[in-house]
């Protein structure tokens, strides 16, 4: 028996065991929770072969049950470390999500409101700041940092080694992109490290503790955060790409915004959160879950329905059918944007190919973690994929 053929052996003796042992449900839906993960792990195993990455972890659930958790592949192709549950990856944009529940745990608190204005706490803004307000930099309509004309403003006073106080400083004078309200176009940077400044200037703490105290122990994230111990940095995914049938792995400083991350942290409200597939999986369950998980409440139902609200103010959407919640990208019409999703499904991605999708309805939520630095964030094909796989066996 050649190689290919014990593996493929071993692969049919796994999944008959998964039938038999786990998760629970009746037969019927054994055999579906079967089928999906066989797809998923033939789609993943493909992608691995043909070099497009080098390992990746998911964890899908529905209705609290857990019914596809996998990591394979590498972590590490020169180390020769795999890649499993105690992995360590850039979440990048994914750090907007927890960002925006802190908000509106603030907001619950009656310490914040959506109609506050920035200068309400960055006194040396000018004026014309003031239309600014909360709700605005939750669903990217700000116009600021949405556009090339202030996003080259940003970027010429940008230091990686800035605190998030010394950062936002700098962006009083920043010129809006177009009228407050015109566009709802995605800002990378500016509008969630404005609120993770907001949220220091609030509670009187540095974002990481915060966020540490009042969001990640609660809900047992132990291995999330800015800032990395040894351990952590031992079990980091480093990043790669992808390049004629080859995994190249890219220099630290080229990680993450082209800048430095892993020696120093980088905290910021937009990006910069380190954590592991397990880990954030809590978080995603925390929403799909309507704000609860494990007798924890971060947030009220009413919050959660609040942040799942369309508030697009123009026929802009950054996708169509795809229009901003607070925080959250929301999939109406998702077939719009060629989206294979249920209606109603929400989530958002990181730079490095990191995902989540929930959808509340069914019951349905999805962890996706993957160091790579080609796939193009929310527009990433491997998303796009699991997405389809599991809303077309599960829903």
């Amino acid at each position: 028996m050649n190689m290919k053929s014990q593996e493929i052996c071993i692969s049919e003796v796994i999944n008959l065991l998964y039938f038999f042992v786990y998760p629970k449900g009746n037969k019927e839906e054994k055999e579906v929770f079967c089928m999906l993960k066989k797809r998923l792990d033939t789609y993943f195993e493909q992608l691995i072969e043909e070099k497009r990455i080098p390992g990746c972890g998911l964890i899908v659930q529905k209705k609290g049950t857990e019914i596809y958790h996998n990591c394979l592949g590498m972590a590490d192709i020169e180390e020769g470390r795999k890649l499993d549950d105690t992995t360590v990856f850039r979440m990048a944009s994914m750090t907007k999500l927890i960002i925006a529940v802190a908000i509106m745990k603030l907001i619950e608190e009656r310490k914040l409101s959506l109609n506050d204005n920035l200068v309400k706490f960055f006194p040396e803004y000018p004026e014309e700041k003031k239309r600014v307000r909360i709700r605005h930099l939750l669903n990217h309509s700000s116009s600021l940092g949405q556009t090339e004309k202030s996003n080259e403003y940003a970027e010429q006073v940008f230091d990686i080694h800035d605190t998030l106080e010394q950062r936002t400083a700098k962006w009083g004078n920043m010129p809006f992109d177009c009228e407050l309200g015109e566009s709802a176009s995605y800002s990378a940077l500016v509008n969630f490290d404005l609120l993770g400044r907001i949220i220091e200037v609030v509670t009187g703490e540095n974002l990481d503790d915060w966020l540490k105290n009042n969001i990640l122990h609660p809900l047992g994230m132990m291995s999330t955060g800015y800032f990395l111990s040894k351990e952590q940095m031992s079990n980091l995914a480093p990043c790669y790409i992808s390049e004629n049938g080859k995994l190249i792995r890219q220099p630290e400083h080229n990680a993450l915004f082209d800048h430095v991350t892993t020696e120093y942290g980088y905290c910021s409200g937009a990006a910069g959160i380190f954590s592991t597939l397990k880990d954030y999986d809590r978080f995603t369950t925390m929403l799909a879950y309507g704000g609860k998980m494990n007798g924890v409440r971060i947030l009220s139902e009413k919050s959660i329905e609040q942040m799942c609200t369309p508030y697009q103010i123009t026929d802009k959407e950054c996708q169509p059918g795809c229009p901003w919640g607070l925080g959250f990208m929301l999939f109406l019409k998702p077939e719009r944007s060629k989206i294979f999703v249920a209606p109603g499904t929400f989530g958002w991605s990181g730079a490095l190919g990191t995902h989540m999708f929930v959808h509340s309805d069914s019951g349905i939520s999805a962890t996706f973690t993957v160091s790579m630095g080609d796939l193009d964030g929310a527009a990433s094909f491997i998303s796009r994929e699991i997405e389809k796989i599991v809303f077309e066996e599960l829903a």
